[in-house]
């Protein structure tokens, strides 16, 4: 028998049985689909995440101290306005490197009051963290050198105290000292600040100098950076330890975060989520490939009868083996291709939703595949031989 004629016999014994054949491939299209699935959301979910890290930048870097207080639990002075100039002329792979203070701040209105986080900075940190003013304008070099009482707020903030109306020139009570209106930035719609439901979600920005006026310490939390070049990032870092360490005689008293270290564990937690996913979706493979040989096994016993005829009339041993090897085959390849359109549907329907970009795995269409046939091989060998070494005369006489 050809192989041609093998496979005419496998489709019309499949025929026959539509409902059980269809049974039959639900565990490896389930399966197929769900591996497939899985992989391309998880790409997806990847890129929409690193591109929403990029709008921050992925070169910025934060210098901190990791304690505020020395021995004796006084306030201690780790870092200093002077410490942002030395690391830039001591670092030129540093674009930008800027002070920033925070403390938390009462802010007051025509008898409205709020509170807020209020930011001590220089006028770069809006170009730093890339954020967008939506009215006025951030403080200028000018109005910093000069430590002028100007105030730039966020939306958050604009919505609580102001409303409707325009904060532009308005003047804000801040720790009772007054401060005038001269920026509102942008909403962030960031995917991470949607998850940022807290009342810190409030922040106003000044000149550091009149941060320092309102809250009468010189104290500066953090040092917030970029680099030219995104693989400069680890040696800036390391540098910097070394040199505000010896600036301030200390030995192993600053700290460092990056956004590729938030990168790497985003990537991590993928890599383990997908994995997980994939092999609960592996195991339901596995189990669709049990359920071809239950069938094929089922099968073999129901045309017994027959393979002895055909025995009878010559048929030899591969024959038979080839036939219903090729059933196996079919039903795994076609619940393959049916898997296979869709995972590619519900990943693609996943991503839509999601606004993410769709990102389909060619490798994971070629092991769904390259698996179907496997499990169809695999599962389908064991029946096929039974059929195979059926007695002519013992499958003619069994009822």
């Amino acid at each position: 028998m050809s192989p041609f004629e093998a496979l005419r016999g496998a489709l019309f014994s499949l025929r026959t049985n539509k409902l059980r054949t269809g049974l039959t491939m639900l565990g490896i299209i389930i399966g197929i689909a769900a591996v497939i699935a899985v992989v391309t959301i998880g790409l997806g979910g990847k890129a929409a995440i690193m591109q929403e890290m990029e709008k921050s930048g992925v070169n910025l870097f934060v210098l901190y101290p990791k304690s505020t207080t020395g021995q004796s639990g006084l306030e201690a002075n780790l870092l200093s306005l002077s410490d942002s100039e030395a690391l830039q002329s001591a670092l030129p792979q540093v674009k930008t490197l800027l002070p920033t203070s925070v403390d938390y701040a009462a802010m007051e209105v025509s008898q409205k009051n709020s509170s807020a986080m209020l930011v001590g900075t220089t006028p770069e940190f809006a170009v730093l963290r890339r954020r967008e003013v939506a009215k006025g304008r951030f403080f200028s070099e000018e109005e910093f050198e000069a430590d002028r009482r100007v105030v730039v707020i966020d939306q958050t903030l604009s919505d609580s105290l102001f409303g409707a109306g325009n904060p532009l020139g308005q003047q804000l009570m801040i720790q009772n000292v007054p401060c005038r209106v001269i920026g509102v930035l942008a909403k962030d719609t960031s995917a991470f600040a949607q998850f940022d439901v807290s009342p810190q979600n409030s922040y106003a920005y000044v000149p550091w100098g009149t941060w320092t006026d309102i809250f009468q310490t010189t104290r500066v939390d953090q040092l917030e950076g970029a680099t030219y070049q995104e693989s400069d990032l680890e040696s800036v870092i390391a540098r910097a330890k070394q040199i505000l360490n010896v600036r301030h005689g200390t030995t192993d008293q600053y700290e460092a975060y990056n956004v590729q270290q938030l990168v790497q564990s985003t990537n991590k937690i993928t890599r383990i989520l997908t994995s997980i996913i994939g092999l609960v979706a592996g195991i339901s493979l596995f189990v669709g490939g049990i359920g071809i040989m239950n069938i094929m096994l089922v099968s073999v016993t129901e045309r017994t009868r027959e393979i002895g005829l055909r025995k009878a009339v010559g048929a030899k041993e591969r024959d038979i083996l080839l036939q219903f090897l090729l059933e196996a085959i079919v039903l795994s390849l076609v619940g393959g291709v049916v898997g296979i359109a869709l995972g590619v549907g519900s990943a693609l329907l996943t991503a839509n939703l999601l606004n993410w970009p769709p990102l389909l795995s060619g490798w994971s269409i070629l092991f769904a595949v390259t698996f179907s046939l496997a499990v169809g091989l695999f599962f389908g060998y064991y029946p096929a031989l039974k059929a195979a070494k059926l007695e002519p005369i013992t499958a003619l006489r069994y009822e």
